[in-house]
């Protein structure tokens, strides 16, 4: 049985200990949350005024605005291991005393009433907890998703899906910083024919997007291709740095055999984000030149109007549909939102999807 006496004045300086504890730690989270907030915001607003310069190559200032971001937004792990140190001893130094408090006002015999007392340092020790795993939330924000929604993370600011949803920024202005582009290479095979690979590019790594390629010689369709474009750059082996953003992504997206291809090839790539109704369009003329192919000028971006599409459970429904664009109507069944790359040859413009191919992208850096 604990002393009617002094268990008073315990449950006094213990809750009086507690709100001061979590009064100082209530000032210290709600600096750090304003002032990340602020460099963050700031950050962000010049992130989404620069993605709206449509004719300007601001990539560089982009790139270097998300890695900016980053900064801000992570704590250094050596301050952040020094912080929970010093909260952890603060912690348990303030829960050892308050336990000895207890063994000191105990007095004999143990009844079990006696378990009852104990409730409110029990109570106590749970609510410290709690705000410990605040705080840890706080110098720790990249492990949470508490402040997702207010804060985005750095690898947000990649994915097209999420600016188009959530940021309300133009699916159209963020691809043009991107910089897509189309590379078509023979490949060199111990083979009697050699494949020509297709290779997606970009500038910057944006991703989050379903893609659908047709590639044409004089209006016979020869290649396509379609699948998700999703990255996940892993953390640097070396310096333990997250990567939110790369430059000079390629991806390549398949591979067809035709023999005396033309000079001058087409291709229509169409892009499908989440946030979007009508599909982004892109118009390529390729021109071959020391055994490739690559777009003769700047790409013709637009929005595809004759094409409605919506995105239920991670696959997309075409609404309408009155474009020319061949074999999207027989494919679109198959447009799946699961990080894969699909492609087939077309022979003599019959679609033989028996001949697809699929697989996980190998993605790597000039």
């Amino acid at each position: 049985m604990f002393s009617k006496v002094f268990y008073p004045y315990i449950i006094t300086s213990m809750i009086s200990g507690l709100l001061t504890l979590l009064g100082s730690v209530g000032i210290f989270i709600s600096i750090i949350l304003q002032r990340k907030v602020e460099r963050l915001q700031a950050i962000l607003e010049e992130f989404i005024d620069l993605s709206n310069n449509n004719n300007m190559n601001l990539s560089g200032k982009m790139y270097n605005l998300i890695q900016k971001y980053q900064m801000h937004y992570i704590l250094p792990q050596n301050p952040r291991r020094i912080i929970l140190i010093y909260l952890n001893a603060t912690l348990g130094l303030a829960l050892t005393l308050w336990t000895l408090l207890y063994f000191l006002i105990y007095e004999g015999p143990f009844i079990w009433i006696t378990v009852f007392y104990l409730l409110p340092l029990v109570g106590i020790i749970l609510i410290m907890g709690w705000f410990r795993r605040l705080l840890y939330y706080l110098i720790s924000i990249d492990s949470t998703p508490l402040l997702s929604s207010i804060i985005p993370p750095p690898k947000k600011l990649h994915s097209v899906s999420y600016l188009s949803s959530y940021i309300n920024l133009s699916v159209k202005s963020v691809l043009r910083q991107a910089r897509l582009s189309l590379l078509i290479k023979q490949e060199n095979t111990t083979g009697t024919k050699n494949p020509w690979v297709v290779t997606l590019k970009e500038e910057l790594s944006f991703d989050d997007f379903h893609y659908f390629l047709v590639i044409s010689d004089k209006d016979c369709p020869l290649f396509i291709s379609f699948g998700e474009i999703l990255f996940d750059f892993p953390i640097d082996s070396i310096t333990g740095k997250p990567c939110p953003i790369k430059k000079n992504i390629n991806v390549p997206i398949g591979n067809f055999i035709v023999d005396n291809l033309s000079d001058d090839l087409n291709a229509c790539l169409l892009i499908f984000t989440r946030g979007e109704r009508n599909p982004l369009k892109y118009d390529l003329d390729l021109k071959f030149s020391n055994n490739y192919y690559t777009p003769a000028s700047d790409l013709d971006i637009s929005i595809e109007h004759q094409i409605t599409y919506s995105i239920e459970n991670n696959q997309i429904n075409i609404l309408e549909n009155e474009s020319s664009l061949p074999f999207i109507k027989e494919l679109s069944s198959m447009f799946i939102l699961n990080n894969k790359i699909n492609y087939l040859p077309i022979n003599n413009n019959n679609l033989n999807k028996g001949m697809l191919i699929s697989g996980d992208p190998e993605v790597y850096v000039d």
